[in-house]
């Protein structure tokens, strides 16, 4: 107003006028009124956006009105609260496409669409692009703008892969991506994808050429969450198969029920950079949500102890990515997600042809810090895992050398973790006259 030597009428009359371009808001808890230019997406987007939420029972309601300003910023409106974000929502971030997956996605849409062919090159307006035409099936339970929405009621009346043809579904597609998964997959990142069941409902599916270093590590990625729930860590089911010069690894998906309802999630990379922006360790992690009362002393326990196994069985990926938070259906918190890609990461693939050597763990307490009651649960579940690896018979077996290993591996995790157990309890001492009338005569 200064600037143009108008008043706050012919301001507010202005931006009235320029409805498809200007946005007025505050910001809830700012009686501060704000104006922003709206800023131009690929493909003439509407800058204003729906988006919607699916329910456990796969009801689909109206959960947000986001608008993208100029500069980088989204506006989001839920009923009564406006709040302003400087990039994308952490929800958004979140389920923007990254990874094996997310390259493959990119591909195809650089196929039909004007989209870079790199997600390296993908701006935040790429991604807002693709969530809000190409969206389908998604991480979480939030479906983005209309056309993803037509999209998704589509997808419900998909047939799911009978029982009998799973197998050959599978190879057929582990064969056909084959050539990403073995040519430009970046070193220690896993080939998948996505499939739908009769008999498995939404899963993730793992694969890899047999024989290969990484086809180990799928059955004791299996190991590795089996033994976590059986000590009860919450952790996603899985079941290991073998076909056609395959070894797959099915990972049921818990943002999922039934064939239609979801569950909302987000993985501690985006709440972490939502609210702390450090992204250092998990338990750090875990406990600051702790504080926050995000998360109750429980799911503490089960990151710690997540941790800690990690650290027996030599799990080196431990990125914010790899633990997730669920949300319930009003968006609210709901504990920490069951367990998943926690296997042992240091012997996985490096890219280029490279193996690392099969060199013993090498556990470290790291910023866990002595608990008894946590390292005494790890310690447990790395002791089923590292039996299990040398002796169970699997539909993908392990090596000689891995089940040799497997042995000096859990004798290492059984030292290194001794001194962090709980003390045995102490012996009653024995009185005098106990002493007396037991003595021999």
């Amino acid at each position: 107003m200064a600037a143009l030597g108008i008043s706050q009428p012919t301001l507010s009359r202005t931006i009235q006028a320029l409805p498809q371009t200007v946005t007025r808001f505050r910001v809830t808890g700012d009686r501060t009124p704000r104006y922003a230019l709206l800023r131009p997406l690929p493909q003439g987007l509407n800058p204003r956006q729906p988006i919607y939420r699916c329910s456990s029972k796969g009801h689909i309601q109206p959960f947000a009105q986001v608008e993208f300003l100029a500069g980088g910023a989204t506006l989001e409106r839920t009923g009564r609260v406006t709040t302003l974000y400087e990039g994308l929502p952490p929800y958004m971030a979140f389920a923007a496409p990254s990874g094996f997956l997310g390259r493959q996605l990119a591909q195809e849409a650089a196929r039909s669409r004007h989209f870079p062919v790199s997600l390296r090159d993908w701006s935040d307006e790429h991604r807002v692009a693709y969530l809000f035409t190409q969206g389908l099936n998604l991480p979480g339970n939030l479906v983005f703008g209309d056309v993803s929405l037509q999209k998704e009621h589509e997808f419900r009346t998909a047939t799911p892969i009978p029982a009998t043809a799973r197998l050959s579904s599978y190879v057929e597609m582990a064969s056909a991506l084959k050539a990403a998964a073995y040519g430009s997959s970046a070193g220690g990142e896993q080939p998948k994808f996505l499939s739908l069941g009769e008999d498995t409902g939404h899963v993730i599916v793992k694969f890899a050429r047999l024989g290969s270093r990484m086809a180990e590590l799928l059955p004791l990625e299996h190991l590795a969450l089996r033994a976590l729930a059986e000590v009860g860590v919450p952790a996603a089911p899985t079941q290991l198969l073998s076909a056609g010069g395959f070894v797959f690894l099915e990972v049921v998906r818990f943002d999922r029920v039934g064939p239609t309802g979801r569950i909302g999630m987000l993985s501690a990379g985006s709440v972490d950079d939502e609210f702390f922006g450090l992204r250092d360790s998990w338990p750090e992690f875990a406990a600051r949500c702790e504080k926050g009362r995000v998360l109750t002393a429980e799911d503490v326990r089960h990151v710690d102890t997540m941790a800690a196994f990690s650290e027996l069985i030599g799990n080196t990926d431990r990125h914010f990515e790899n633990i997730s938070l669920l949300l319930d259906e009003d968006g609210e918190y709901q504990g920490i997600a069951p367990a998943y890609d926690i296997l042992p990461m240091r012997y996985a693939s490096i890219g280029g042809g490279m193996d690392p050597d099969l060199t013993p763990i090498e556990p470290r307490i790291g910023t866990i810090g002595a608990k008894p009651a946590v390292w005494e649960r790890a310690a447990l579940a790395a002791e089923r895992f590292w039996r299990s690896a040398q002796t169970e018979v699997l539909a993908a077996p392990l090596s000689q050398e891995m089940r040799q290993l497997a042995a000096v591996n859990l004798q290492v995790a059984r030292t290194f973790v001794a001194p962090l157990l709980p003390a045995a309890p102490a012996e009653a001492p024995v009185s005098k006259s106990s002493a007396r009338r037991s003595r021999p005569r």
